[in-house]
């Protein structure tokens, strides 16, 4: 059932959490209905859990405590597994005081937890095939063929007259090319997010001129990691529906910030009047964004939006966490 070399959840990811304790409440709940018949059933409730609510949350707090070690040992499920008979022990121990008493519920507590181990192991393996179909609706979500041509016809206008710049157009799409076909599973960083999205608007702006202006305030740490290509896509679409519509001079401010322990990313833009926009969009990139953190991160990121006004505002927020090496 339960490999021994089957690697372990991030205990300390919210999503995680949240899917361990639920099983206990799940318990609780069952037996509350099954004591409903007993002579006591809120002394009966009451004792259930005491055996089962102090070393569920006493086994959570260890595992995320000790998770760095756990996650380097090659039998980190076996230890995970230990871990939490031993929590079960003590708590029954402190509890009823009786060391020959309190070796049931570990035992329960150990085939618990290996059946939800397994579950988050299979849950991690159906979520596998879906990085590979998230490359490649981002990639139809930003990959836009109106974007290419543009391009491509921006460079070859500036070929005869200015070579130089040509080639610096050429040489932006193709490492924005080169990072939307790199590995979906690799982890970025802010510094390098940033750089593409100003790759991308380096290219647009030989096409939209001096009109577009994009105002950066950036304030959190530069080697924050993050899934590959988080930022770019909003910065086009900002341009696609918002630059692209709009007659004169438009300013996209893009920030980021460190806030609790949480990595910030906002963007906002100006936008045409409902009444005068061509065309709404699909939200294919932000249906595609909010997939993607939701396979990095779980339910720690969130992604919302907002029309205020004139002005569309996007905000990213994800756990700040430094980039390996």
């Amino acid at each position: 059932m339960l490999s021994l070399m089957t690697p372990l959840p991030d205990f300390r990811n919210l999503g995680v959490m949240l899917r361990v304790l639920l099983l206990p409440l799940l318990l609780l709940c069952a037996d509350g209905l099954l004591a409903l018949g007993a002579p006591e059933p809120l002394w009966h409730w009451l004792q259930t859990a005491l055996a089962i609510v102090p070393g569920s949350l006493l086994t959570l707090a260890l595992l995320a405590l000790a998770q760095p070690w756990l996650a380097r040992q090659r039998l980190g499920p076996l230890w995970a597994l230990a871990l939490t008979g031993g929590c079960f022990a003590l708590c029954q121990y402190a509890l009823r005081g009786e060391l020959g008493q309190a070796w049931a519920a570990p035992w329960v507590a150990a085939l618990a937890a290996a059946l939800l181990l397994h579950y988050l192991s299979l849950r991690q393996r159906a979520l596998s095939p879906a990085l590979a179909e998230a490359r490649l609706a981002a990639l139809q979500a930003r990959i836009r063929p109106h974007f290419l041509f543009n391009t491509l016809n921006a460079a070859i206008a500036l070929i005869r007259l200015q070579p130089a710049k040509a080639e610096s157009v050429l040489e932006n799409l193709s490492d924005l090319f080169r990072a939307q076909m790199a590995d979906p599973a690799r982890a970025s960083t802010l510094a390098r997010e940033v750089e593409l999205a100003r790759m991308y608007l380096a290219i647009e702006s030989e096409r939209l001129g001096p009109r577009l202006r994009v105002a950066w305030q950036l304030d959190a740490p530069q080697d924050a990691a993050l899934p590959p290509l988080i930022l770019q896509p909003l910065v086009e679409n900002a341009v696609y529906h918002g630059a692209e519509r709009l007659a004169g001079e438009v300013e996209i401010r893009v920030a980021a910030r460190l806030a609790g322990g949480l990595l910030e990313l906002a963007l906002d833009n100006p936008v045409p009047d409902e009444s005068d926009a061509a065309s709404p969009g699909s939200g294919m990139a932000l249906s595609n964004l909010r997939e993607r953190l939701a396979l990095f991160f779980d339910a720690e990121a969130s992604l919302a939006t907002e029309r205020r006004g004139d002005r569309y505002h996007t905000r990213l927020r994800l756990p700040y966490r430094r980039a390996a090496g």
